[in-house]
């Protein structure tokens, strides 16, 4: 089995913001982690509860973004009559599910006991009351949203390549393009998604598919593939009979 070479703006490097990203989430684990243990030797239940409902927040953040970089989605791949479907690694969606329960959690309790005028709490220290407040309010917003978009579809992302267009989901929406609005296919993203593959629609905005290395366990092979199916119509027929999902695997497609 060959392998396929990188598209050119591809890179298993990560940048400086993920790299800071992954500094404060380690971070904000062991300060929550701390706190919790400082107020279970306390007894201090309420902060407690907070406090964990925090520490699984950051563990499960920090976790998808473990799964996504490290973890194989192999097997979570299949095709049909709609077309050749490679999905990210289930084990994402119970990640962000554990993170996103644990948000709701930690910062509910917190503007719940702030309120009633308890200051023990995790991020609760003289002078930032303010800041703190707003954090967790904006933590517990997006953990709600999240949750029920999760709960709502249940996956965390697929790219399906079908005999008449693409169509690529994530936790929040679902976006399809037919191949004849579809101008180009590139590796270039402008808002420097990782690992892209852009479906450059005409007359609408591009349809990204960031960590599309991540999908499926099919690497720089499913970049090239679309590119295929992209240029070859009279060839899209396989997308639909499996022989698609095979050269797939085999990384039967050369780079175009």
């Amino acid at each position: 089995m060959k392998t396929s070479p990188e598209p050119s703006n591809w890179t298993s490097e990560f940048s400086l913001l993920a790299k800071f990203g992954i500094l404060v989430g380690v971070g904000s684990v062991v300060y929550s982690a701390a706190q919790a243990v400082v107020a279970v030797s306390q007894g201090s239940s309420r902060a407690a509860v907070t406090a964990i409902g925090l520490t699984v927040c950051f563990l499960g953040f920090l976790g998808a973004a473990s799964v996504t970089v490290l973890a194989s989605a192999k097997r979570h791949a299949d095709w049909s009559s709609a077309g050749t479907t490679v999905r990210v690694n289930p084990a994402i969606a119970w990640c962000y599910g554990v993170a996103l329960l644990g948000g709701v959690v930690g910062s509910f309790c917190y503007l719940w006991f702030i309120s009633r005028g308890l200051a023990e709490l995790p991020f609760a220290t003289p002078g930032n009351e303010r800041v703190s407040r707003y954090l967790m309010i904006s933590l517990l917003i997006l953990s709600v949203t999240g949750l029920i978009a999760l709960l709502r579809t249940r996956e965390p992302g697929y790219l399906r390549i079908g005999v008449d267009g693409i169509e690529h989901a994530d936790m929040f929406r679902t976006r399809s393009a037919r191949w004849e609005d579809v101008v180009e296919v590139t590796d270039k993203a402008n808002k420097r998604a990782r690992n892209p593959i852009v479906f450059v629609v005409k007359d609408a905005k591009p349809v990204v598919v960031p960590n599309a290395d991540r999908y499926g366990d099919s690497g720089a092979a499913l970049y090239w593939m679309t590119r295929h199916y992209w240029q070859h119509p009279e060839n899209r027929d396989e997308l639909a009979d499996g022989r698609a999902f095979n050269r797939l695997r085999r990384e039967q497609f050369d780079p175009c």
